[in-house]
């Protein structure tokens, strides 16, 4: 690729990242370019229209739909969760009373649960994907209410975890500690049977889905080779993850990978009751995992939760997108169509 092409094509992308936050409010199609400049992968493109993503690829024969769902933020709780009330005090009071997206009308995130079994059910779905905070803390009634709501439907469900999932606010340990530990004692049932928790991957009708939990912002050695691995088959991959990657011009929140993570932009550790993020910010394994992913032909897409609203970014020519937050019945719908 010469310099001018490549000077044009971060043009086009910027250009396009700039225009999504006024389309999206307005549904309006946006059409992006090829996802790769590299002509070893099929042809590549997608639009956005609502909260209906449609991504069309050479690389399959027939189509792949997806409903994917993030941040329900169930606060249930029973007798199971009396000895952990003081850790899981404050967000048990968060996300009690929330508004239906569709009418206004007041609500809960059970309700909206039901809502969206509901609509997954009228649908021709080839899978649900879950991309964390499903429940506000561990929660034993939270889990058993996805699992029996959930279990009424026969489409697969795939699950991976968010940063308020395997979270006891104030409890002793680590990070990595706690997520490996309650994701052991509550979350389990909530994953696929035998699937590595912190990476797995499965096909649907040709298509690749990584499911990576980067809840607690850092990525692990392990999870890059995973990533690496199963990008080399060429095959066209799609990646769930809870926690947006980094794109230019983002807050924070958009933390894996981004070069501003660190101590002094970390506001919410004292509420969250949880370690402070590092001084020196991410680790050299957290940089390249995300230049894996973004750098990789065949990927397709990302899709994220963690920030509750919609949003849209271009990064090497890759569709980024965050679905909003399901607490009011918000979803995305996933298509993938053979061009």
């Amino acid at each position: 690729m010469t310099k001018y092409n490549d000077a044009r094509r971060r043009f086009l992308q910027a250009s396009i990242a700039a225009g999504t936050a006024a389309l999206l409010p307005s549904g309006n199609l946006l059409k992006a370019a090829e996802t790769s400049a590299d002509k070893s992968f099929p042809e590549t493109t997608f639009s956005l229209d609502g909260r209906k993503i449609r991504i069309y690829t050479k690389s399959i024969s027939e189509p792949v739909r997806i409903m994917h769902v993030s941040d329900t933020h169930l606060y249930l709780d029973d007798e199971r969760g009396d000895k952990y009330r003081e850790y899981s005090d404050r967000m048990s009071k968060a996300y009690n009373s929330t508004r239906n997206y569709k009418n206004g009308a007041e609500t809960n995130p059970m309700e909206m649960v039901d809502q969206i079994v509901e609509e997954a059910g009228a649908q021709d779905l080839d899978a649900i994907a879950m991309t964390g905070d499903i429940v506000s803390f561990p929660s034993a009634a939270g889990v058993d209410f996805i699992l029996e709501r959930f279990g009424k439907l026969s489409v697969p469900r795939y699950y991976i975890s968010g940063n308020h999932d395997w979270h006891f606010e104030g409890m002793a340990g680590t990070e990595r500690e706690l997520r490996d530990e309650w994701i052991e004692k509550r979350l389990k049932p909530l994953y696929p049977s035998g699937a590595n928790p912190l990476c797995y991957s499965v096909k649907v009708k040709g298509v690749k889905l990584l499911f990576i939990d980067d809840s607690i912002y850092e990525m692990l050695p392990e999870q890059l080779e995973f990533v690496k691995k199963e990008l080399a088959t060429m095959e066209p991959t799609a990646a769930f993850m809870h926690i947006p990657l980094y794109a230019p011009g983002r807050s924070v929140a958009f933390g894996v990978g981004n070069p501003n993570w660190n101590a002094s932009t970390d506001g919410n550790y004292k509420i969250e009751r949880r370690p402070r993020w590092p001084e020196k910010g991410h680790t050299e394994t957290t940089y390249a995992f995300r230049d894996a992913l973004l750098n990789a032909p065949n990927l397709i897409g990302v899709f994220q939760g963690h920030i509750h609203r919609q949003s849209l970014d271009i990064c090497e020519g890759k569709p980024l997108h965050v679905t909003p937050s399901a607490s009011d019945g918000s979803t995305t719908s996933i298509e993938i169509l053979p061009m």
